[in-house]
């Protein structure tokens, strides 16, 4: 989690999500939209502003967790 609220998600492939696209957690709830596509091509992250600011607990669990694009 970024200083600003927003999540840093690295991609497992070279496959690149588009802006705008939603993004859920492995039980299906909505943790927020991809606002931003940086780094490496083969590779990419995605800055993710999620709908609620997590609480320190809630971003402590997402650390290493898998979203999924919806």
């Amino acid at each position: 989690m970024t200083p600003t609220g927003r999540l840093t998600v690295r991609a497992l492939s070279a496959e690149v999500v588009p802006e705008g696209t939603l993004v859920r957690d492995a039980r299906g709830g909505l943790r927020g939209k991809v606002v931003r596509v940086f780094g490496p091509v083969d590779r990419p992250y995605f800055s993710v502003r999620p709908r609620r600011t997590p609480t320190p607990a809630e971003g402590l669990a997402l650390l290493g967790a898998t979203l999924q694009r919806e």
